[in-house]
């Protein structure tokens, strides 16, 4: 799927020395460990950017591009909130980046905020080559009525069956099965993502997510998780570019001293993500942020995303993504211990 185009750009002149403008919660005292982010954690959320202030960001973003970044709503949720994309770029290769799916899981959203300016806005050569050869869509920000509350279910007090939480609303990212048509998907922020993708057909796309808090065997955080998908269906050729997508990743990340990156050990339901968006054909990661939400974790956190995004982007623009071994995903050491319980995607 993958080939080689043009010279490789920078990846530090991508990332910049800094991440300015670093939008993070803080937190007088949050539990470390949990299945991910508990809504009942005591975190501030004044820095991070509520529905209104995300809608007029990305507004503001396409106003000042020219033109340049397309904001659209691909659906609407059950409280009647858009569900924005972002897309900027004019190249081949579709990269498609899903952040916050879990209402409770906010850093991935920052971090697509932050590259959207920064690639929208620079006036370099290395942009402009990225944007010949990449078109870039986010959903950012999948499930805005859960972020409202800070919970990871969407709003839907009714609902019922499988991977519902009765009186709160469903587990989004349970429901991609490609063999559920949209109109039959009881989720609208699902549905409107799966109604996206079998449009827009990305070539890779990863989904952003926070897992609890896990020491590895040297004592370090696991600042980071990936995966590929897992369901026995995936072709073996979108398999084979989803792990050299995980090997770019985790090469990347660990060459810059960003995250200490290790393997997460999702499953293979049909409905998660990374697994439906390889079954029609897309190289698929998940991303798994550590849950940490202090001032000084989140920004670190914020950057480890941005880094992963920037990275993949440049790869994905230059051709080396192509020269990436599939073996490498098969060498990210196994996640660590729990320090309080186990998490799921």
């Amino acid at each position: 799927m993958f080939t080689k185009r043009r010279t490789a750009v920078a990846l530090a002149t991508v990332l910049g020395l800094t991440i300015w403008g670093t939008a993070t919660a803080s937190a007088d005292r949050t539990t470390p460990g949990g299945p991910w982010v508990q809504d009942a954690q005591q975190v501030s959320l004044q820095r991070l950017h509520t529905y209104d202030e995300l809608t007029a960001a990305l507004r503001r973003l396409e106003q000042g591009s020219k033109g340049a970044v397309d904001v659209e709503s691909i659906g609407r949720t059950n409280e009647g909130r858009d569900i924005w994309t972002a897309t900027v770029g004019t190249g081949p290769t579709k990269v498609l980046y899903i952040t916050q799916q879990h209402g409770n899981e906010p850093l991935g959203t920052e971090a697509a905020l932050q590259l959207l300016q920064r690639i929208s806005a620079s006036q370099a050569k290395w942009a402009a080559d990225v944007l010949d050869d990449v078109t870039l869509r986010i959903v950012v920000r999948a499930n805005p009525d859960g972020t409202e509350r800070f919970q990871r279910q969407n709003v839907d007090p009714d609902c019922s069956g499988p991977f519902c939480l009765s009186g709160v609303g469903f587990d989004i990212n349970r429901y991609h099965d490609p063999a559920m048509s949209p109109e039959a998907n009881p989720v609208p922020e699902s549905a409107a993502i799966q109604r996206m993708v079998r449009s827009w057909q990305p070539d890779i796309t990863v989904d952003y997510h926070h897992q609890g808090s896990y020491r590895q065997p040297d004592g370090s955080l696991a600042t980071a998780s990936i995966l590929w998908p897992t369901n026995p269906g995936v072709a073996p050729q979108v398999l084979a570019d989803s792990k050299r997508v995980a090997g770019l990743v985790y090469t990347s990340l660990q060459q810059y001293g960003f995250a200490d990156v290790s393997l997460y050990p999702g499953d293979s339901l049909p409905g998660i993500a990374r697994n439906s968006f390889g079954l029609q054909g897309s190289a698929s990661l998940l991303v798994e942020l550590r849950g940490g939400l202090g001032q000084k974790s989140g920004g670190y956190l914020i950057r480890t995303a941005y880094a992963s995004m920037a990275a993949l982007l440049q790869a994905a623009a230059d051709g080396s993504l192509a020269a990436i071994d599939p073996a490498v995903a098969d060498t990210i050491p196994e996640r660590g211990e729990p320090i309080d319980q186990d998490d799921e995607e």
